[in-house]
């Protein structure tokens, strides 16, 4: 009897630890888990709720981290409208200090305002302060040592976004390897989304004039190197090239997206950027593509006429 008893006593304290740890959703993860290790004077938000088992939303974050050199020894705020974590990998993130990176995270910031001197520092040449939002999905497979960035978006309110995809292979679950692993390692795929709202207008003329220089004349530079290195091409680079110059032609008035787009056939390193130079490289051994809505024929081999 007293051997059943001890057994039953056990099965029922790991049935409650267990049962425990899978109650607990991913805001209650993040405030027992995460809060606590990230070293800010003040971390507070206006609501907050969980998102399934590994996700939370919270509205209206206001972050204070502590003075640093780089803000002038002044404590400087950041504030969120919106997060929302649909998915982190919290038991990667339970010491944010050791070396295993996590292995996922998809996330969405809206609203991101702050000041700092990086939040400001378009200002200066006329660009208003605006919101900026962020989208981050990725997946880092140890086993496979491959990086899959599905989705990173980085959008400046009205006036501009970023968008970047890529697959990586050869890359390490170790932070303190990265470094190594990004020149060691081979991509798959990668996709790059440049969306112009009047960002582009209204910073290079400002740019210029640092430089000594007008815009159009910065302009013309760029497609005068287009133009040359359009030289001896084929007619898939010049395709591509065809887009990018068209594109960079518009730059007071873009109409569309670009995209650009790489595919090596196997894959491509650091090191292949050595034959970048070389005859149809970039689409042999990158396999490079871009499309832009107003892409101009020919518009790389022209330079500045294609404008």
């Amino acid at each position: 009897m007293r051997l059943i008893k001890l057994l039953a006593t056990a099965v029922l304290a790991w049935a409650l630890v267990v049962g425990g740890a899978a109650a607990q959703n991913g805001l209650e993860r993040f405030e027992r888990e995460i809060k606590p290790q990230i070293q800010l004077e003040k971390l507070t938000y206006g609501s907050a709720q969980s998102l399934g088992n590994a996700g939370f939303v919270l509205t209206d974050v206001v972050a204070v981290l502590p003075a640093n050199p780089s803000t002038g020894d002044k404590a400087s705020t950041i504030e969120i409208d919106r997060l929302t974590v649909e998915a982190l990998d919290f038991d990667r993130m339970k010491d944010i200090t050791d070396d295993e990176m996590p292995r996922f995270a998809k996330l969405k910031i809206e609203g991101l305002t702050g000041d700092e001197e990086i939040f400001a520092a378009l200002g200066a040449y006329g660009v208003p302060r605006v919101p900026v939002d962020v989208v981050l999905d990725y997946r880092l497979d140890g086993a496979a040592r491959t990086f899959t960035l599905n989705r990173l978006d980085i959008a400046l309110r009205g006036q501009a976004k970023l968008g970047l995809s890529l697959l990586i292979e050869g890359i390490s679950e170790k932070s303190s390897e990265v470094a190594d692993a990004m020149d060691d390692g081979r991509l798959r795929t990668a996709s790059l989304t440049i969306e112009d709202s009047g960002l582009l207008a209204t910073l290079l003329p400002p740019l210029a004039k640092e430089e000594g220089e007008t815009a159009e004349g910065l302009v013309a530079m760029v497609l005068v190197t287009l133009a040359a290195f359009s030289d001896g091409q084929g007619s898939a680079t010049l395709k591509a090239l065809d887009a990018i110059a068209s594109f960079v032609g518009d730059w007071k008035a873009p109409k569309g997206i670009l995209m650009i787009n790489l595919a090596p056939a196997k894959t491509a390193s650091l090191s292949d950027l050595d034959q970048v130079m070389e005859p149809d490289a970039l689409v042999d051994i990158f396999g490079l593509s871009a499309s832009y809505p107003a892409t101009r024929n020919g518009a790389a081999k022209a330079g500045p006429a294609a404008k």
